[in-house]
């Protein structure tokens, strides 16, 4: 079967309208396309160094005492700036001063923090006609009143509370629906899009990712009965299977149609997600998918990487433009998933035009333009022994959104270039809360013999960032930025700049055209979100959220600035001519308290201990602490191992995101993970970092 089908023809009917106005920013993207462009130029080449602060906002709410990721950007109505904050806090803001307007608190169970694979993000919100609608941790949508943030409907979006879902990413408008995916697929779960209708709240339609088990009843549409046709019969239902909409959803108003970004397979290996081991297609994993947004009836789709196997997810931000391709104007969309490859599709057929690497890539020697399918290489199957492949599962370009300029017709791609060691685990059954994905991945440095040996031939072992300015219809990059972290933030085009944040603390203006470095201003945090520009009495602002987190928040690394500054969420606003940015805090070092006394256990149980920690502990925990998110518990005080069963058994901390075990845990367990981790602590402290256990980097 082709990864790409157009089930009904459509007709062209313009180009989808832009929604922004010049001087705003309503929704998220900034306009109906996804461009995240703005015309204001009063921010030039020769004055962005000149910026500075205009106000910050600094009053999130905590829960217990872990500050999270930012990753929403915020949506400007009026001159009310409305944002999202971990766990789906709503916040709105005077757009001139920052002054708190409201704020609206889900209170979402803290126990859902188990199933967001990386950290209790949100990705943002949606304003519209006086309504604002943004999604909690824990599954719900809310429908607030803009004036005041008082709820006007709340829906339960989870059909099931035994799969480990979560919800990070932002509601979307799409026509009279308001749609909203979920997380999940490296969790356990199987992935869906519901919509519902923005006035009422009545679900209008939900369009299934992946097939369900036959034995639970008839399929819920034809396009599930479609896609069950491209999975072995003997499929692990009892898995979820994954296709979780985790991030990017649009809406092309023209032709009614929503855009369906939709997630990797649960779990990972291809040839785990059935008992057979048979590997096919997978539908609709990794695939994009147009749905009539009235009715939520397919048209077409296109599938990026067929029975992916390296978490290659289809989620990544979507731009509509209208491209000279092939000395024809065509209505395109564009993404960059995780896989490494730049897509250029006719946005009404599905027609795939463009497809190239925009980083390494080993998985697949290329992409055929006449069937859309990826040319796989074998070397990168890790089923029977680890493999190292481009791009890694953080993917060369994940949720960070990426920006495009009609001035240079270039998309501004936040990149993220290193390789990953592949291997598989087994995976005998579904554990509530935990991850389900059977993929292990490490990070460079690889420097064994046998890894010499896989890397020759291959690109140079990397791991950076560059911001890539990508011409989509040459598929070539015009210009990169010197290397930046790992992780970096995401894009605006402000005029003829572009802005970026980066996880280094800085905020980088390029010339859009030519990639000069214009200005590098340090802000101090961590940034991850896109910026926003907005224009208010005259005065031009750069607005971005600030505060590491995310995938990488159980330790971060020594070039991201939380590893040396306090960390805690923000958002700053800048002006020309401001004032000094404020800069958090040196972390101090504080003395190690005494360590806590050891249990008494056989060598069997303290094993049995350390594996259980390293495969439901060690997402948040490192083995032998870091500097990250969460509490570091290699500095463990005696008080706290007191209360150890109570933290981990009882939910004693749920309520700050520490959830309650005690349903994949037995007390046993709970005791071994104790004995574990108080005898690796003091085994480090008589010994050195280096002696006892050790952690394996995984992704996640």
């Amino acid at each position: 079967m082709r990864p790409w089908i157009s089930v009904a023809g459509l007709m062209l009917s313009g180009m989808a309208v832009a929604a922004s106005a010049p001087a705003g920013w309503p929704l998220i993207a900034g306009d109906a396309d996804g461009t995240r462009f703005s015309p204001l130029g009063d921010i030039t080449a020769a004055n962005v160094s000149e910026l500075g602060l205009a106000w910050e906002f600094r009053d999130f709410l905590v829960r217990g005492r872990t500050h999270h990721g930012m990753e929403a950007n915020p949506v400007l109505v009026g001159d009310t700036l409305f944002l999202s904050g971990p766990w789906g806090v709503a916040y709105a803001l005077d757009a001139r001063s920052g002054r708190l307007r409201w704020q609206f608190d889900p209170k979402p169970d803290g126990q859902y923090a188990r199933n967001a694979c990386c950290d209790v993000v949100s990705r943002g919100l949606a304003v519209a006609e006086g309504r604002v609608f943004v999604a909690s941790l824990d599954g719900y949508l809310y429908a607030l009143d803009a004036k005041d943030g008082h709820p006007l409907w709340k829906a339960d979006t989870f059909v099931t509370r035994h799969w480990n879902y979560a919800i990070t990413g932002a509601p979307h408008l799409a026509g009279r629906n308001i749609l909203i995916g979920n997380a999940g697929a490296d969790m356990g779960a199987r992935g869906y899009v519901s919509a519902y209708d923005a006035r009422s709240g009545k679900l209008a339609w939900r369009f299934w990712a992946v097939p369900g088990d036959p034995a639970a009843g008839p399929d819920e549409s034809p396009e599930v009965t479609l896609a069950r046709r491209t999975w072995p019969a003997d499929s692990r239902w009892d898995l979820g299977l994954g296709g979780n909409a985790w991030d990017e959803l649009a809406y092309d108003k023209a032709s009614d149609t929503a855009y369906l970004g939709l997630g990797n397979g649960g779990p990972h290996p291809a040839w785990l997600r059935s008992r057979s081991g048979t590997r096919m297609d997978n539908l609709f994993l990794s695939s994009i998918v147009a749905v009539n947004a009235t009715t939520g009836r397919m048209k077409w789709y296109y599938q990026t990487t067929p029975g992916d196997s390296w978490d290659y997810t289809a989620t990544s931000p979507m731009i509509f433009a209208d491209l000279m391709i092939d000395g024809r104007l065509r209505h395109v969309l564009m993404q960059a998933p995780k896989n490494g490859f730049f897509y250029v599709l006719d946005r009404h057929t599905g027609q795939l035009l463009r497809a190239n690497a925009y980083t390494s890539v080993n998985w697949a020697h290329g992409v055929d333009l006449a069937t859309g399918r990826p040319e796989f290489a074998p070397e990168a199957d890790y089923s029977r022994m680890p493999r190292i492949v481009w791009p890694s599962a953080t993917g060369g370009h994940a949720w960070a959104p990426m920006a495009f300029s009609p001035r240079t017709r270039l998309v501004y791609l936040p990149v993220f270039e290193s390789e990953m060691r592949y291997s598989s685990e087994p995976l005998d059954h579904f554990v509530p809360g935990a991850i389900n994905q059977a993929a292990v991945g490490q990070f460079p440095p690889f420097d064994s013999p046998a890894d010499r040996a896989e890397l020759a031939g291959q690109p140079p072992v990397r791991f950076e960032g560059r911001l890539k300015a990508w011409d989509p219809v040459t598929g070539r990059a015009r210009w990169q930025s010197d290397p930046l972290p790992f992780v970096s933030g995401g894009t605006l085009v402000a005029g003829d700049l572009v802005f970026q944040g980066s996880t280094d603390g800085y905020l980088y203006a390029y010339e859009a055209q030519t990639g000069e470095l214009r200005a590098r201003l340090f802000t101090g945090t961590a940034m991850m979100a896109a910026p926003i520009t907005y224009k208010l009495d005259g005065v031009q602002y750069v607005a971005m959220t600030a505060g590491a987190g995310g995938p990488q928040g159980s330790a971060f690394a020594p070039n991201v600035v939380a590893s040396t500054r306090e960390n805690y969420e923000r958002l700053i606003v800048l002006k020309l001519h401001g004032s000094a940015i404020p800069q958090p805090p040196l972390r101090s070092e504080s003395p190690l308290p005494p360590p806590p006394q050891p249990i008494d256990a056989t060598p069997e149980v303290l094993a049995h201990g350390e594996s259980l920690f390293k495969q439901m502990c060690q997402r948040c925990h490192l083995v032998g602490g870091a500097v990250g998110l969460y509490p570091n518990l290699w500095q463990m005080r005696q008080s706290t191992a007191d209360l150890f069963e109570a933290i981990v058994g009882e939910g004693a901390l749920r309520d700050a995101g520490m959830g309650n075990f005690s349903d994949t845990l037995t007390a046993s367990d709970i005791a071994a993970i104790k004995a574990f981790v108080l005898d690796d602590i003091n085994l480090k402290r008589r010994d050195g970092e280096q002696s006892g256990a050790v952690s394996h980097d995984a992704y996640h």
